[in-house]
This record gives C-alpha cells, sequence and structure tokens, in this order.
C-alpha cells in the first residue's frame, strides 16, 4: 500500500495562491510579487513601504546576492 502525501504540490500551492489573490482582490500574478517580497532583506522592504521601490523593481533586485543589496540600498539613500 502507498503512502499519500497530500496530493500534488504545485496544485495546492496553484490553489492556495487562487484563493489568497482573490481574497486580497489581485491577480495572481500580483499576489506572487507580493509574497516574494517577504523575502527582500528589511532595508528593501522599507523601500517597498514607503513607495520609493516598486514591487516589480523590488522583485527583480531580489535575485542580486547580498553584496549587491547593501549596495543597492547605499545608493537608494542618495
Amino acid at each position: 500500500m502507498a503512502v499519500g502525501h497530500g496530493g500534488d504540490r504545485a496544485t495546492r500551492n496553484n490553489f492556495a495562491l487562487k484563493d489568497v489573490s482573490e481574497a486580497i482582490g489581485e491577480s495572481e500574478r500580483m499576489t506572487q510579487r507580493l509574497i516574494k517580497l517577504n523575502d527582500l532583506i528589511p532595508q528593501l522592504q522599507s523601500l517597498v513601504s514607503s513607495g520609493k521601490l516598486g514591487t516589480l523593481a523590488a522583485e527583480q533586485v531580489e535575485f542580486f546576492n547580498a553584496l549587491y543589496l547593501d549596495k543597492v540600498f547605499v545608493l537608494s539613500k542618495t
């Protein structure tokens, strides 16, 4: 007898994403962006919250390594 693991992870995640996006009134893509913002360093989260950095730009910045993130934060203060 095989042990069940609760279904396909992708299906569960997509279903949850759909529910969350409907609950907050955003598209699934925007909801994904907002969720990814939680992974940013606190300084960048602060810039997004203050409106100095857009969500799309922040999503792209997350691919930088930590060294470059520190430099981006310093440059944003100028």
